[in-house]
């Protein structure tokens, strides 16, 4: 709950609780300080009247002048806080006594005998010690002191720190939220800066002036944000360039489509024309030509094909769709039709996965029809693997063909690049490059393990769904 609070609101809370203890602080400890000071005080002077009268009255009843012990009882009347003074002889009978006018002693007075200890009842404090004159102890005093005035000066000293306190604690209030606001001035602004940023304007600053922390802060977000406006102006100039070239290859894609394999049909089909016309007189190696000619015409249009694959791979608007990789690689495989000799084995479950299915369609028949292509073995070996892992897929195809030198194992993912004649092996040299690109755009990789030979094992990683970064021009399909 207090995490979801603002920063301002934060410090005026810290602030307002500080204020608060103290003002609590200064009620609590304040007043009860007053009185127990007080109180000592008290203590201090009954000490000292105890004292000045138990000489004055001892010395009376030490001479047997009674006389003298009244004058020294009637002497308290010069502090008004003396409200009792009472003097008993050994035997406890009482000789004299003084009650304050106006005052009515409480029952418990006279069953007061502790001697040297003072004892409060009902706001008085009464102290009993022993008279002593010349080593001889002659009876007793009790005396009373009132501390009503007491209660009430800090009765009153109570009340007045209360509205201290109260008029402490409303500036407190005020003195912070004026202090938050301006220690969070600046940091508002940025906040707000950056919400006006976030809800998509463009050229927006912030205005501190401060020369604090906050300050070189909002100084080095104004120059962050100017690199950004420039690097977006720089985007946006590239963005367009970009898509001039998309068009411009498009057109060229769309000229190569058409244009370059309109001649080659035709070559084709001349080419099958000329031979028919010339059965009779054409002689055995002018046939074979005739056929070298129409496989090279056939390599050109694969070659063109491929071509176009590869350009179009990154930039084609390819839906997301849920795929059965083992329904997938059935139908692959069924349309590969794969000769008697070559066994092809799934070694485990595979997934059902979310993804571009046409490019995934591509890694595999594409590495499947090389396994097939180049299998040199009576008894062809191809298995194929799955795991799954927690950001990607990781598929394997192993086969147990001629194998590739470790020498070319990264030329073969060179584009037009073929390890055999292609008079020996009909192909384009296009095919790995497609594969290594389809598997890039998924933000995967591909890798090659064989040794010249023992055949070969290509492993490719296929990023999830949702590890992978889709671009706006891009739509999931269920």
């Amino acid at each position: 709950m207090i995490n979801d609070l603002s920063i301002r609101i934060k410090i005026i809370l810290a602030q307002i609780v500080v204020v608060a203890l103290v003002s609590v602080f200064i009620y609590s400890y304040y007043p009860s300080q007053q009185k127990q000071a007080a109180l000592e005080a008290v203590e201090s002077k009954i000490h000292s009247i105890s004292n000045m009268f138990s000489i004055g009255v001892g010395i009376g009843m030490g001479e047997t002048d009674l006389v003298a012990v009244s004058e020294a009882l009637n002497w308290a009347n010069a502090d008004s806080s003396v409200v009792y003074l009472s003097v008993r002889n050994t035997n406890e009978q009482k000789i004299a006594s003084f009650t304050a006018s106006g005052m009515t002693l409480p029952d418990e007075t006279t069953g007061v005998s502790v001697k040297g200890k003072l004892i409060l009842i009902d706001k008085i404090i009464y102290y009993k010690t022993d008279i002593t004159y010349q080593s001889l102890t002659f009876g007793s005093l009790l005396i009373g002191y009132s501390i009503k005035k007491i209660e009430d000066d800090i009765s009153h000293l109570k009340l007045t720190t209360l509205y201290f306190c109260l008029i402490l604690f409303a500036v407190g209030v005020i003195l912070s939220i004026v202090i938050g606001n301006m220690m969070t001035e600046n940091i508002r602004e940025l906040d707000n800066t950056v919400r006006i940023i976030s809800s998509g304007a463009e050229h927006v600053r912030v205005t501190v002036t401060s020369n604090d922390e906050i300050g070189e802060l909002g100084r080095a977000f104004n120059k962050m944000l100017h690199r950004l406006d420039k690097s977006r102006n720089e985007l946006i100039r590239y963005s367009e360039q970009l898509k001039k070239q998309n068009e411009e290859l498009n057109q060229f894609s769309y000229v190569v489509s058409h244009d370059l394999k309109a001649p080659l049909r035709a070559i084709f089909k001349l080419s099958e024309w000329i031979e028919e016309d010339s059965n009779e007189v054409i002689s055995d190696e002018s046939r074979k030509n005739m056929q070298t000619l129409r496989g090279r015409v056939f390599r050109m249009e694969s070659l063109i094909n491929g071509l176009l694959e590869y350009s179009k791979i990154g930039r084609k608007n390819i839906p997301y769709e849920k795929v059965d990789v083992k329904t997938m690689l059935k139908e692959n495989i069924d349309l590969l039709n794969p000769p008697p000799h070559i066994e092809i084995t799934i070694e485990c479950d595979l997934p059902v996965i979310k993804t571009k299915k046409i490019l995934l369609q591509q890694v595999f028949i594409n590495l499947i029809s090389n396994a097939i292509k180049y299998n040199d073995k009576s008894n062809g070996v191809i298995v194929i693997k799955a795991h799954d892992h927690d950001s990607h897929y990781q598929f394997s195809i192993e086969d147990n063909g001629p194998g590739i030198a470790e020498e070319y194992h990264k030329k073969v993912f060179e584009i037009f690049q073929t390890l055999e004649s292609r008079d020996k092996v009909e192909g384009t040299g296009i095919g790995l490059s497609i594969i290594k690109k389809c598997v890039e755009d998924m933000d995967g990789t591909i890798t090659l393990k064989s040794v010249e030979g023992a055949g070969a094992l290509f492993t490719f990683t296929w990023g999830k769904e949702e590890n992978i970064t889709i671009t706006e021009n891009q739509n999931v399909t269920n």
